[in-house]
């Protein structure tokens, strides 16, 4: 394991230039004056796009290689192993393959972890959530069920896909729309959505807003409207599920998910002329010319995208004033952030720290690991890492 640490001082003067602009006016900076300084540690490097990672009951971390298609364990120890490389059927093709992974919330007794992946198989063509049973005595995985399938998939583009346990055996997955314009808004497809379902069947839940609907696929329905979901977090505060999306051209979003909402993504075609996915100008990420009522963004990057990707809370004293805070990663910004909101979903503090300013090129993953530290996901498609993020 390659270990290294990285310390930089942050000064109060210092956190006050790294606030950003938010919507053309100064973001708060009550958290940016009194952010802690932060030390970073490289835990594992050359990797390969690696995308997401969770946490075993023992401390160990299981992380996904996109285009390897491969579940790494990571033990405390330092000890590395491959438990599932390239079972039947992954597929990795442009944005899509190995991506989002999730612990079942009774790992302890069942061994059972999801992924959220790319399929080809004949003429099957999806992505889909699958359950792996892992044998920690054999350091290996196997297959145990699909929980969802038929999620949309063509090229590889926009294939989502990320995965947060809810409260109890929930689990909600992100999804992309595939580049296709029918789908955020068509409640029978699982695509541009945020799913809830039960973990040990892949079910909708009763209580989901279409519960009771005909179409398997309706029922599992949390939330809908959306591009292409990146990331979740689950707000220990709350309960609250949050996403992170890539936006087209302009306005990449942060969401505190309302159950039912339409986050307003409908890229048809308005006018001749208009291309068959329309990320034009004139099709808004929050669409409100829309029938019904849509949702707009807790958070949005304005214009150009930074292409946020994976988001986790933090929590604990030892981050002072960013005790709270929704980590965001950014790929083509290269940075890290820390976002904190109101009980009314409404942005109060933005908080860009140096320390991860540029330092590691583009980041991806984030999640809150044991001791209250935050670990990130690089992916600059070489020489990858994965890095350890504490408050000093």
């Amino acid at each position: 394991m390659n270990l290294r640490r990285v310390s930089v001082v942050l000064c109060a003067s210092a956190s006050l230039a790294a606030a950003l602009l938010v919507g053309g006016t100064p973001a708060a900076t009550s958290a940016a004056a009194e952010a802690p300084a932060l030390d970073v540690e490289v835990v594992q490097s050359g990797l390969v796009h690696p995308w997401a990672l969770t946490f075993l009951p023992d401390g160990s971390m299981l992380y996904t290689q996109r285009d390897a298609r491969t579940v790494t364990m990571l033990e405390p120890s330092g000890r590395s192993t491959v438990v599932l490389s390239r079972p039947a059927g992954m597929w990795n093709g442009g944005e899509t393959g190995l991506m989002g992974i999730e612990t079942s919330v009774d790992f302890a007794k069942t061994g059972l972890f999801f992924t959220c992946h790319g399929y080809r198989s004949g003429s099957t063509a999806d992505v889909r959530v699958v359950a792996w049973k892992l044998d920690r005595t054999t350091r290996k995985a196997t297959f145990s069920r699909n929980l969802v399938t038929s999620l949309v998939s063509r090229s590889g583009r926009h294939g989502g896909c990320a995965l947060e346990r809810g409260a109890g055996f929930s689990l909600y997955i992100g999804t992309g729309d595939a580049a296709r314009p029918d789908v955020p808004q068509a409640p029978r497809s699982g695509g541009g959505k945020v799913l809830r379902v039960v973990s040990s069947t892949g079910n909708g839940y009763r209580d989901n807003p279409w519960g009771t609907a005909a179409n398997a696929m309706q029922r599992r329905l949390w939330t809908y409207g959306h591009r292409n979901v990146q990331g979740l977090a689950r707000q220990p505060s709350t309960g609250r599920i949050w996403s992170a999306e890539h936006g087209s051209y302009r306005d990449d979003e942060i969401n505190g998910l309302v159950k039912g909402g339409n986050h307003g993504w409908n890229p048809v075609a308005r006018k001749a002329g208009d291309p068959f996915y329309n990320e034009g100008a004139n099709s808004p990420m929050t669409d409100f010319a829309i029938p019904g009522a849509q949702r707009a963004a807790s958070w949005s990057s304005g214009q150009p995208t930074i292409a946020t990707s994976g988001a986790a809370f933090v929590t604990g004293e030892g981050w002072g004033a960013l005790d709270g805070a929704l980590a965001v990663s950014a790929l083509k910004g290269q940075h890290l952030r820390f976002l904190t909101f109101d009980s009314a979903l409404k942005l109060v503090d933005d908080v860009r720290p140096p320390e991860l300013d540029g330092t590691y090129g583009r980041l991806r993953g984030a999640q809150l690991g044991p001791h209250g530290a935050l670990y990130v996901t690089t992916s600059n498609g070489s020489d990858d890492k994965i890095l350890r993020i504490t408050p000093r």
